[in-house]
């Protein structure tokens, strides 16, 4: 099956955004374009249902046959105002597919049939969905036309609108964070506790003692009282114990059953987010359905929408969803059909507690292919590919936050995923886009990334594949500069008298209670893949580290030390001299401003309570994020910075 091609048009620049495998052209009338290539902001709705052939919604109940095409009103409808919107996000899905094809969605009257592509059909009868943002046409509808035929469905999850300086619909890209995966217990809510209810003459089986005794032991230790000697093998005296432990897998969350992930707080989420971008994945079925996801105590029914299609049992697929944060911090991810689930956080939204900014606002692109490695060689087994895209496709040089994309693998030599990521910014395996589970295999995805060191986006190829990518638009951001960055800051002389002891300074503390100390907590967050845990979660046993001070990775944590930012001697004599020891505890233990990085002993050894003007990160091209953090921490605790420090501040930003 081929993949549509970009189209030879003459247009306004910005008149299409889209998310697809090709890339869709068409001409539009000057207001359209106007009102489609201006910056915007997202507002996020409560997942709606628009479009359902299978029962008449939004179109004639019928199956919309192999070259035809349905005609879809979204203003007015399912949250999107009747005016003033300039683009709408959209769940596509093809289901009962008729044959081999691909579905294209445009425009209303401004659309090139053929010219691109959103989902890519395999074979007869396939499920599948993607996630599509497109301008609006004529009348506030846009076209789906499907090559190969089949039911068509539409969940509308919010539009952008124009804008000027907003506090609200601001995207913020982040570094991908994996905040959620079922097979390992990442993210996943602990079970109550069921107290000291079980002895071992409840059990008919020693399996079933073991079953139930590591339900629970992760969260709260031996509670049944079962392990006698400490070796965790349960119930010992029941027929069939055997000799060394035996962890049984985690269970996959059940038939029509709703996980709760906590989003706020994890990944980067902060409490004024008000939608998050994430991308779900579901494996390791066990029977066809699908999986919604869904804003905690939203007004959306289960069943109302879908995220994800899973056709076929042991199936691995993935989509971007971009969904409202409950009011709580969290969403929810309901599952027809038992299914482990796999959630990477991408970014997030702003609410309207956010300071009035034009950060993070949407410019839509013309879109346009910025790789298509079928040209050349296809890229080899756990290959990192490079993507550029600044002073391309539109794309200026500067001020540029992050990108809006289509991924698309296509002849993979194997099963294997495709990972997008700030460069240098994250690790590859530590999150995933695009799923591949077979040779030979088609399958695009959408994703929104942040650009990393030196304005690029890295795609990590985990099986030989050829892939594509497509950019629609960007994210906006402030040129970073040394005036804005240290705007805020005071330059005053350090306090030099004023006697500093360590011990005045309490740190890895608990203060959440969870058994997990300040250092513990860093040591999980940086980790990626997830870090290994003791047996009783307190302490971290393993993980992978990359030293953002010198960009060496790590494995062991005993090879680590979490460094203070802002050195504690230096916070005091910056100010932290006149605060009390509760304020001193919460500076040194501060998991929400950039204040704690692990890095290796001997980095920290070397950087002790060193300022900027004395000491830099080794990794030059750090010292723009480090001089970042810096100056946020100083700003955020009203902290002094002397003239040394701001000049060599100054200095490290020129680098940005």
């Amino acid at each position: 099956m081929g993949l549509a091609r970009l189209g030879r048009f003459t247009a306004a620049p910005g008149v299409f955004l889209l998310l697809v495998a090709g890339s869709l052209v068409g001409v539009a009338t000057p207001s359209q374009a106007a009102a489609i290539g201006s910056a915007s902001r997202y507002v996020a709705v409560a997942p709606a249902r628009v479009l359902d052939t299978r029962t008449g919604l939004g179109a004639p109940k019928a199956v919309v046959g192999p070259g035809r095409s349905v005609t879809l009103q979204v203003t007015g409808r399912g949250g999107v105002p009747a005016a003033g919107v300039s683009a709408v996000v959209l769940n596509v899905t093809i289901t009962a597919a008729i044959k081999p094809g691909y579905v294209q969605v445009y425009p209303t009257d401004l659309g090139v049939v053929g010219a691109s592509s959103n989902l890519n059909v395999e074979r007869v009868g396939q499920t599948i969905p993607n996630l599509v943002t497109v301008p609006l046409g004529n009348g506030g509808r846009v076209t789906l036309y499907t090559q190969g035929g089949g039911h068509l469905l539409a969940d509308v999850f919010g539009y952008y609108a124009q804008s000027g300086p907003t506090a609200t619909g601001r995207y913020t890209s982040l570094a991908p964070a994996r905040v959620l995966d079922t097979r390992n217990g990442t993210g996943v809510t602990p079970p109550a506790s069921p107290g000291d209810t079980k002895n071992c003459g409840d059990f008919a089986t020693w399996s079933g003692a073991n079953t139930w005794f590591w339900a629970y032991y992760p969260y709260y230790g031996d509670i049944g009282r079962l392990d006698g000697n400490n070796d965790l093998i349960p119930c010992e005296s029941l027929s069939g114990a055997p000799i060394s432990p035996q962890r049984p897998p985690r269970p996959k969350p059940a038939a029509r059953s709703t996980t709760t992930l906590q989003v706020v707080g994890r990944g980067g989420v902060p409490a004024s987010a008000s939608a998050v971008a994430i991308n779900v994945t579901a494996t390791q079925a066990t029977t066809r359905g699908y999986v919604q996801v869904l804003p905690t105590a939203g007004s959306t029914a289960i069943g109302a929408s879908s995220n994800l299609n899973l056709d076929a049992v042991g199936q691995t697929i993935a989509n971007l969803v971009i969904v409202p944060i409950g009011v709580d911090g969290s969403i929810r991810l309901y599952t027809s059909g038992g299914t482990h689930l796999i959630a990477d956080v991408a970014g997030y939204y702003t609410d309207a507690t956010t300071s009035v900014s034009t950060d993070g606002m949407f410019v839509a692109l013309q879109p346009a292919r910025l790789l298509d490695t079928r040209t050349g060689t296809k890229p080899a087994s756990k290959a990192s590919i490079t993507l550029a895209p600044l002073n391309r496709a539109g794309v200026p040089s500067t001020g540029v936050a992050g990108i809006v994309l289509n991924l698309t693998a296509t002849q993979s030599t194997a099963a294997g995923y495709l990972q997008v990521f700030p460069t240098g910014q994250a690790t590859a395996g530590s999150s995933s886009n695009v799923n591949m589970e077979r040779a030979n295999q088609t399958i695009p995805n959408a994703a929104l990334t942040k650009l990393g060191n030196g304005g690029t986006a890295t795609i990590y190829v985990s099986a030989s594949s050829h892939v594509l990518a497509d950019i629609s638009g960007y994210f906006t951001a402030t040129t970073t500069s040394g005036t804005t960055v240290l705007s805020g800051l005071t330059v005053a002389p350090q306090n030099t008298t004023a006697v500093y002891n360590r011990d005045d300074w309490p740190h890895w503390s608990d203060a959440d209670a969870d058994c997990q100390n300040t250092r513990t907590e860093v040591l999980i967050r940086s980790s990626s893949p997830a870090a290994t845990l003791s047996a009783d979660t307190c302490t971290v046993t393993a993980g992978s580290w990359t030293d953002p001070y010198t960009g060496q990775p790590w494995t062991l944590p005993s090879d680590l030390q979490i460094d203070h930012v802002i050195p504690l001697h230096n916070a005091h004599m910056s100010g932290g001299w006149a605060w009390t020891t509760t304020q001193k505890t919460a500076f040194a233990n501060d998991l929400n401003n950039p204040e704690l990085e692990a890095t290796a002993g001997s980095v920290n050894n070397a950087k002790s309570d060193s300022g900027p003007e004395t000491w830099k990160p080794p990794l030059t091209s750090n010292w723009c994020q480090y001089a970042t953090n810096w100056a946020t921490v100083k700003k955020a605790y009203a902290l002094t910075v002397t003239q040394d420090e701001y000049n060599a501040l100054a200095q490290m930003l020129s680098t940005c």
